[in-house]
């Protein structure tokens, strides 16, 4: 409803192919604009334009990867037997998700194997050992008055040492938060890097009555629920570094503006409410500051601002339009999306504006950068002749550029999970925008979102502690 109104007052276009910049500036009052995005009116041509290419990854041979034996919790009582199996499928589903591990089939489990011993000290690592598997995890859960105990070991089985363990209360409702834990560990104490199983994923979700919302469910797709209700448009959620804030963007309050969302108290409040465009807001490492993409003074440019929404500090200025800031992951870069070379592309500058350097030159357009957590890397969408918009990474100084994606649809929106082995975004490959995972390395891609009406715009939050 808001969308076609404001297209009927249409007045001009930011020249641009990029998520935040691919939009139509439109004039619904003397001195107000907003933005409309209209990715969704070129997602028909790009796909009939586009042609499969090939993937290029760096492949993690299957021989490189852990054989890990998670066989089903011992439950104490009989009333928690499908909760302790559940937990446990949680786990081996956070251990295949990484890559880094080939879980052993239940048919090569030991002989005789029903269920694992509650005394640890009775489990026979040996018999474990001959199945091939390089580690194995071992875990016993039973209540204890209001909360459930889960015992979880992880252990090495060509040193017959355990490696890790680990005995955690909670309450029954937190069992799944419980296993995402460990599994974590697992991953710290196999690879040196924690997992990613208590992440979330935010993104905005269509409602069906024509508005969309912010939505967050776990990493996998799973616990779902909604965190906006303001019966708008509200899209492009950026997730603080200690998870408990969201900046977006909604016309709640009829124009496009940028709010902030505490998630403890379920409050939104303006962050950013200028003239033109408000748009593209990117967390610092440290959440002392936002970087943001405004034209309050005329042009698209970057600004830095307090999260409380005072001292609004411009940082580029240049005769085409400067959007879609990210940070780098130690605060001291700001990557962007610019146009002064004729077509959008990715630059690089110090977080002051100074040092503007041109990181993409791989041909066509590049809009969209994330920067990925470990600095190594930064995902971006290329829009090429014969492709269309699909995934790319390249090195933090622009060198390598590698495809992710390969699909008839529009690939866009990619944000790095905080071990940095895996892509999130949005695509719309099945007809409608879904979100989809791409792991670094195996070139896994797996659907997560579970709205029959489309997912857009992800970010990937933090572990939560």
């Amino acid at each position: 409803m808001l969308q076609g109104k404001a297209r009927r007052y249409a007045l001009a276009e930011i020249k641009s192919a990029r998520l935040v910049t691919i939009k139509r500036v439109v004039n619904v009052s003397k001195n107000r604009l907003f933005v409309l995005p209209v990715c969704a009116l070129l997602w028909s041509v790009v796909s009939a334009q586009a042609q499969p290419a090939v993937r290029i990854d760096s492949g993690l041979r299957a021989d490189m990867r852990i054989t890990i034996a998670v066989p089903p919790f011992v439950a104490v009582t009989p009333e928690h037997r499908a909760l302790a199996e559940e937990m446990a499928q949680v786990v081996a589903d956070d251990l295949a998700f990484s890559g880094l591990f080939i879980l052993l089939p239940p048919s090569m489990y030991p002989p005789g194997f029903v269920g694992m011993e509650r005394d640890v000290q009775h489990i026979n690592l040996s018999a474990w050992r001959a199945t091939k598997a390089e580690n194995l995890v071992y875990g016993v859960v039973f209540q204890e008055g209001s909360q459930l105990v889960a015992q979880f070991r992880l252990f090495d089985l060509y040193s017959n040492q355990q490696l890790y363990g680990q005995e955690v209360r909670v309450e029954r409702d937190h069992y799944r938060l419980a296993a995402h834990r460990f599994s974590e560990e697992v991953l710290r104490h196999t690879d040196g890097v924690p997992g990613i199983g208590t992440t979330e994923i935010l993104f905005a979700g269509a409602t069906g009555d024509g508005h969309k919302e912010i939505y967050v469910s776990d990493y996998d797709g799973s616990n779902l629920r909604k965190i906006t209700s303001h019966q708008s448009v509200s899209i492009m959620p950026e997730v603080s570094p200690d998870g408990n804030s969201v900046v977006y963007l909604s016309y709640k309050d009829r124009y496009c503006f940028l709010y902030i969302f505490d998630r403890a108290s379920g409050v939104s409040r303006a962050l950013s409410k200028e003239v033109g465009l408000n748009s593209a807001a990117s967390w610092s490492p440290d959440a002392k500051r936002l970087a943001m993409t405004l034209s309050k003074d005329g042009n698209a440019e970057i600004y830095l601002r307090d999260p409380n929404g005072d001292n609004a500090t411009r940082i580029t200025n240049n005769r085409e339009g400067d959007t879609s800031p990210c940070f780098s992951p130690d605060g001291r870069r700001i990557a962007f999306v610019s146009d002064r070379g004729g077509r959008p592309q990715i630059y690089a500058m110090n977080v002051d504006g100074s040092e503007q350097t041109r990181l993409s030159f791989h041909g066509g357009s590049a809009y969209d950068p994330a920067w990925s957590p470990d600095g190594k890397s930064i995902a971006f969408v290329s829009v090429k002749p014969g492709e269309g918009f699909e995934i790319y990474t390249m090195g933090a100084d622009g060198s390598n550029p590698m495809r992710m994606t390969d699909s008839s649809g529009v690939n866009e929106s990619p944000s790095w999970s905080p071990d940095s082995r895996h892509l999130v975004y949005s695509s719309t490959r099945g007809g409608r925008p879904e979100l989809w995972t791409f792991t670094i390395g195996t070139g896994e891609e797996r659907r997560i979102s579970r709205l029959s009406i489309g997912a857009e715009g992800p970010t990937w939050g933090p572990r939560r502690r």
